[in-house]
């Protein structure tokens, strides 16, 4: 059997090969283009990606793949359609970094809300003064609105509740009974933007979500809030989030995506004083790496071993890093 590490920022392929089947020939390249992948993975029975294009001309020129496994929750590199057609397996990893993005939505909305940014750069530049950052609101009764209610919007609920926050939420696909288990309301989309005096975005990319927040979103928001995004970054427009920001629609805005990445640093957000931004690390810490590879690994692992019964993932094979 044949394995290819498409890409990744795994460090050492070391890490994974212990949960991939033994008598495997492993490879790992890093594949930034079709053409790379093609190369690299023609004759491979599996695939493990992270950003590499594992698009429909990807899937005609596979000799023999059988399963696709991206390490990550989404699959937006994956033509989907290609593989159904291909009769090729797609897994993912759903949830390894619930418990950190929740984390680091909470750290994006209180450094905001606090001005933590602007008092620790004045701080720097020797300024001791309570007003070089704008005025602030006590957190205590400020209205939460959540767009996206799934596993990861749950848990910021729960840790924004512990602040005395109101949580509300938009998602189509979540009941009003099911979000009253966690003492948060199920609204239209619309009265979520209009009543919330901070917006944190949950929602996955996809056809329908990209550009969904646009110039006519931000008008909705009535109370001039603080915007969040940890989900992803292509879901905003990102020249009317500049406009609302320059224009006080929306108060600030606290961003851990960005619609290109890495980012061009002539970017008008970078410039912007009540803006914060991180590089996409909400997913990260050294716990959830590990799940991360581990589960990619042996999704590749518990495929073959269902298919074909049983398999030794001990003493892990041929490794060769290319």
């Amino acid at each position: 059997m044949k394995i290819v590490i498409a890409d990744g920022g795994w460090g050492a392929v070391q890490d994974i090969v212990q949960y991939l089947p033994e008598g495997s020939e492993i490879l790992g390249f890093q594949c930034k283009t079709e053409n790379e992948v093609i190369e690299a993975c023609k004759d491979a029975d599996a695939i493990l990606a992270e950003y590499s294009p594992i698009s429909r001309r990807v899937f005609e020129n596979l000799k023999q793949c059988k399963i696709v496994s991206n390490s990550a929750v989404g699959t937006d590199n994956i033509d989907i359609d290609a593989a159904t057609e291909f009769k090729v397996a797609v897994a993912n990893v759903p949830n390894y970094c619930s418990h950190e993005v929740a984390d680091h939505t909470l750290a994006l909305l209180l450094a905001a809300n606090r001005n933590i940014v602007a008092y620790e750069k004045a701080v720097r530049d020797k300024k001791w003064d309570i007003s070089s950052a704008p005025s602030m609101r006590r957190l205590q009764g400020q209205i939460l609105g959540l767009i996206g209610f799934g596993k990861i919007a749950q848990m910021v609920a729960q840790r924004a509740m512990s602040f005395g926050m109101t949580v509300i939420a938009y998602d189509p696909y979540i009941s009003c009974d099911d979000a009253k288990l966690c003492n948060v309301t199920i609204h239209k989309m619309e009265e979520v933007l209009q009543q919330a005096d901070i917006v944190s975005l949950h929602l996955p990319l996809t056809e329908n979500t990209v550009g969904l927040f646009d110039k006519e979103k931000f008008k909705l928001m009535a109370q001039k809030p603080i915007f969040i995004n940890t989900a992803r970054g292509k879901i905003v427009k990102e020249a009317d989030l500049i406009d609302a920001l320059e224009k006080g629609i929306i108060s600030a805005a606290a961003l851990d995506v960005l619609a290109d990445e890495p980012p061009s640093f002539e970017n008008s957000l970078f410039n912007m004083a009540n803006v914060i931004i991180t590089p996409h690390v909400g997913f990260y810490s050294d716990t959830s790496v590990e799940e991360l590879r581990r589960r990619c690994a042996l999704n590749v692992t518990n495929f073959f071993l269902m298919k074909y019964g049983e398999l030794n993932i001990l003493n892990p094979q041929v490794l060769k890093a290319v």
